[in-house]
């Protein structure tokens, strides 16, 4: 058995230095191997084979790029997967050859070669059957890096996870295009070492990768994405903004806001909602959010605590936050805690 974390080509059985090793390589006819090794890369899983002839021969090659989980996968029998719900990942499978048939939440689907599918974090997801001649490329997104390329991209934050539509046409002319992209990355998935892989270069290519899914995908932001960019913001709003970015943890008001940047209340609240497309509470409290998640992100479960987190970015009610955080993370201030 390889060493799912060797790199490709590695025959000495002695890990390379984690600053050169780039493409790992992993092979076997054991059903338990290839669910360990599948589950340490991507995601934990139930692993089944639906027919015994032909015999298992599950072969992998990923490449870690930040953020991003790169990878080819096939089995060569006939197999289904059970993965639950992916949570801190949205993740896009790319058929070569066979078919997928999946199911998602409610929703059950059919993918070939020309049609890609998005699995969400926060939603229960099964391969029903994948046919043994199937051959797919696997792109793991961290989630909060995505979630925070949109916010990027849009210039404020998004009030809720992106909910992608199952389904991505590769044969219309903006998933071509991305699939492009996906094929420069993958090119070198069987060499020891790539310069694509570099991380000067990666970085920018997971960054193209990333603004071009959200660009190709459907979902409730892309009209905002593609539509042409709206007219500078007024210097009023900027400053209004800019004041809750440097101190958002203050007990900000509207009309405290206002006298700030010398408006009237409704003149700041008109120029949010026609500017912003939210209003300056609602701006706060997701900036709010937003810095409280990235604390957890980053806290020790065994001497911090959501409370003293909520408490220093402004929330005063608890059980406001955690409601409020649950339905802009999928999961409650105290699950992100417990998994730093």
């Amino acid at each position: 058995m390889h060493d799912p974390s060797r790199a490709a080509g590695d025959t000495t059985g002695v890990p390379e230095p984690e600053s050169k090793r780039r493409v790992s390589a992993f092979d076997t006819c054991r059903l338990d191997e290839a669910q360990a090794a599948l589950g340490q890369t991507y995601y934990p899983h139930r692993l089944d084979q639906l027919t015994t002839d032909p015999d298992l021969t599950m072969s992998l090659r990923t490449v870690r790029l930040g953020p991003l989980t790169l990878g080819r996968l096939s089995y060569g029998a006939e197999v289904s997967l059970d993965f639950g719900e992916l949570e801190n990942a949205y993740h896009v499978s790319i058929p070569l050859s066979g078919r997928v048939e999946t199911q998602t939440g409610r929703q059950t689907n059919i993918f070939t070669p020309e049609r890609a599918c998005i699995y969400l974090p926060h939603q229960p997801t099964r391969i029903t059957r994948w046919s043994a001649d199937g051959v797919q490329y696997g792109i793991k997104f961290d989630r909060d890096y995505l979630e925070a390329e949109l916010r990027a991209l849009l210039g404020r934050p998004a009030r809720t996870p992106v909910t992608f539509d199952p389904v991505l046409d590769l044969s219309s002319r903006e998933g071509a295009s991305w699939l492009a992209l996906v094929r420069t990355l993958t090119a070198d998935l069987d060499e020891d070492h790539s310069l694509l892989y570099n991380p000067l270069m990666s970085g920018q290519l997971v960054n193209a990768l990333t603004t071009g899914l959200l660009l190709a995908a459907k979902h409730e932001h892309r009209d905002l994405l593609v539509s042409p960019a709206p007219e500078a913001r007024p210097r009023t709003i900027k400053l209004a903004i800019d004041a809750m970015h440097a101190h958002p943890e203050e007990a900000w008001t509207v009309r405290g806001l206002a006298e700030l940047v010398g408006v009237s209340v409704r003149t700041l609240q008109d120029g949010f909602a026609r500017y912003v497309g939210i209003s300056p509470v609602t701006y706060l409290r997701d900036l709010r959010l937003e810095r409280a998640h990235q604390d957890l992100i980053q806290a020790d479960a065994r001497h911090d605590a959501v409370a003293d987190v909520a408490y220093r970015w402004g929330f005063r009610h608890l059980g406001r936050f955690a409601a409020d955080y649950r339905r802009r993370y999928g999961q409650s201030p105290s699950q992100t805690l417990a998994t730093t």
